[in-house]
């Protein structure tokens, strides 16, 4: 009897211990499931991590500290070479017993584009766009030197053809247009910016144009003048088209430098060769022969 009564405490007892096993057994299956649920989140937190860092990247860029070492000297030969420049079309002006207004137009031309230069070597205007399909670097104060002294140059131009008003408003016109032009290309994506390079190229061709029409009858020093300014001229929207605002086929170093040596045949060998020859081109020497004579005087 004693027996039976104590039966059903072994059962009870059983059945805890079972209870207990399958306590067991479901706490063990939940440990086993909860890395492989954390796996995913583990593997989806370093991706983030180097999305947060890519994205984060360009904030992180600044310049000048940026510029690869050629780059700081390209730009630092564009300014001494300016600032060299600057100083001697100064004396030659200067020096002139009667003032010249192109001596002051070649002056200004390159004492702007010493500012410039210095300007990119300090890293001011300098921008970093990655919303396009390649990162670009841009050079604000690129666009802010020819819309400035390419008029100038043009207007030197018109000065040693005596050209009219009319001709000096649409060279000048029609420059500023495709240094506009360009500059908004560089601020856009493509495929849109390369409509706005294709305008700029088509106001380059009307400036040529316009220029080679008044060849006729003009003296070899005039004819010199205008194709440094025609040569230097084709090479921007060249290197805008290969170079980081637009298909980035050219390494920033490339870019630039191609853009210093520019510059200096553009300023500084239009503006010495144009200066030391200035009585031959102008044609003060032999009265008005060898220049234009279908228009007045430009005042």
């Amino acid at each position: 009897r004693m027996s039976l009564n104590i039966r059903p405490l072994f059962d009870m007892l059983d059945g805890q211990k079972t209870s207990k096993l399958m306590m067991t057994r479901l706490q063990d299956e939940a440990a086993e499931a909860a890395p492989a649920d954390a796996a995913p989140a583990a593997d989806a937190a370093p991706a983030a991590d180097a999305a947060a860092s890519a994205a984060g990247g360009a904030a992180d860029v600044s310049f000048p500290e940026d510029y690869p070492n050629s780059v700081k000297h390209f730009l630092l030969i564009g300014c001494l070479g300016m600032f060299i420049g600057a100083c001697v079309f100064l004396w030659l002006s200067m020096s002139r017993p009667k003032s010249s207004l192109p001596h002051v137009l070649i002056f200004m031309a390159s004492a702007i584009s010493c500012m410039s230069f210095y300007a990119m070597w300090t890293g001011i205007g300098v921008e970093l766009k990655t919303t396009d399909v390649t990162p670009r670097v841009i050079f604000l104060p690129r666009y802010a030197d020819l819309l400035m002294t390419q008029p100038l140059l043009l207007a030197t131009i018109g000065l040693m053809s005596k050209a009219d008003t009319s001709v000096m408003v649409s060279l000048i016109g029609y420059d500023i247009l495709m240094v506009l032009a360009a500059l908004i290309g560089a601020m856009n994506v493509a495929p849109f910016k390369y409509m706005w390079w294709f305008a700029g190229f088509v106001f380059l061709i009307l400036i040529v144009v316009q220029l080679v029409q008044r060849f006729e009858g003009a003296n070899d020093g005039y004819k010199l003048c205008n194709y440094i300014f025609i040569g230097t001229a084709c090479v921007y929207p060249l290197v805008w088209m290969l170079g980081s605002e637009g298909t980035a086929a050219l390494g920033l170093s490339q870019e630039v430098g191609i853009i210093t040596v520019t510059d200096l045949v553009a300023k500084l060998g239009f503006g010495l060769y144009f200066l030391f020859n200035f009585d031959d081109v102008m044609g003060e020497e032999g009265g008005e022969e060898g220049m234009n004579q279908q228009s007045q005087q430009y005042v």
